[in-house]
């Protein structure tokens, strides 16, 4: 038996096959790269800082920024021994700690007594007071911590290192 061949056969067959493997590629018409396309628009989430062994930075009280004579002065940190400390912003304080779940109660604050005027004096006792208030909800997203006093008042702070 003879097979007859088309003349158009041998590259019409090479065409379909080079125009089949362009096709599975995955690049897209435009030339550009899928792998790095969704590398470079995925950015991998922040993790959590723990809210002990952290130390924290008060940026804001209340929702309003801490003003601009006190900003960066009142940091604190919570060791997993139970205890608090750091600065008010003009005083330094230490204090018994307690977690429980989704909540931390600040036992009485020991400071030291230096007068505080000003925006540091202000931002002293309004962390005073929240500290005093009670069982605090706490919330950590990413490297914010925001503490939230049965009344509604807040402190937002900013993980800044480890606790030393």
């Amino acid at each position: 038996m003879r097979t007859r061949r088309h003349p158009a056969g041998p590259a019409l067959v090479l065409a379909s096959v080079l125009a089949l493997a362009a096709g599975c590629t995955g690049t897209p018409q435009d030339g550009s790269d899928p792998a790095m396309t969704a590398s470079a628009s995925a950015t991998p989430p922040v993790p959590d800082a723990p809210l002990t062994v952290t130390g924290w930075a008060v940026t804001a009280l209340s929702g309003a920024p801490v003003p601009a004579g006190a900003a960066g002065r009142a940091r604190f940190s919570l060791a997993p021994d139970g205890t608090a400390g750091g600065s008010l912003g003009c005083n330094r304080f230490s204090a018994p700690a307690a977690v429980q779940g989704d909540t931390v109660t600040f036992g009485p604050l020991t400071s030291t007594r230096m007068a505080c005027e000003g925006p540091a004096g202000e931002v002293e006792r309004a962390l005073t007071a929240l500290f005093g208030a009670g069982p605090l909800t706490w919330r950590i997203q990413g490297r914010t911590l925001t503490l939230t006093a049965a009344d509604g008042r807040t402190l937002t702070a900013e993980a800044s290192s480890a606790a030393e």
